[in-house]
């Protein structure tokens, strides 16, 4: 996976803990699962879990300026920062990366455009509190292969038996997702 390490054995102990028998998966198998579930939240909410490259190119940079605030953040790597065609020595600036802001440690010498080559996406912190405890339920669900999983009534003969699907696991799925997206990183209004 790009820049993201799957413990698969922890994969396979969740798996386990919920009677799903992970043997029959090698870990490449594993894996590929576990990053198509990613896949699916990233598609889904918009949130970058996979790193994901830009430039930014300001022509109206307001050379007076300290900073300069990155369009897509949390920054993870820069790669470079140049007025037209010169490059700007990385300790002559500060960033952070949480909230995408560069802080020019002395005065730019104007150019035409400000050029900023960097990747962004989520902390590893949000990441493994709200995304990947979310794709191993999505990977529960998907190898489930019981025959009640998505069933909301059972009936046989007279007797005839309903589940409460609000709190089934593909309810919680949907809830869970609908969460990230409606809590997805909002751009901040900025003051020019």
């Amino acid at each position: 996976m790009q820049n993201m390490n799957i413990d698969t054995e922890c994969v396979k102990s969740f798996l386990t803990s919920k009677n799903i028998s992970p043997e029959s998966y090698d870990d490449e198998t594993i894996t590929k699962m576990l990053e198509i579930q990613l896949r699916k939240i990233e598609s889904e909410t918009g949130i970058n879990i996979f790193p994901v490259a830009h430039v930014d190119t300001e022509f109206n940079f307001n050379w007076d300026s300290q900073d300069y605030n990155i369009k897509h953040y949390p920054v993870q790597t820069i790669f470079q920062v140049k007025v037209d065609y010169t490059r700007i020595c990385p300790k002559d600036y500060i960033l952070d990366k949480e909230n995408g802001r560069l802080r020019f440690l002395k005065k730019l010498e104007e150019g035409e455009a400000l050029i900023v080559q960097y990747t962004s996406k989520e902390s590893d912190s949000f990441i493994n509190s709200k995304i990947l405890p979310l794709a191993y339920d999505m990977l529960l669900y998907e190898l489930d292969s019981s025959p009640t999983k998505n069933a909301s009534s059972v009936k046989e003969k007279d007797v005839s038996l309903n589940f409460d699907t609000n709190n089934s696991l593909i309810a919680l799925i949907n809830q869970r997702m609908n969460t990230l997206k409606n809590s997805r990183r909002k751009p901040l209004t900025r003051m020019l």
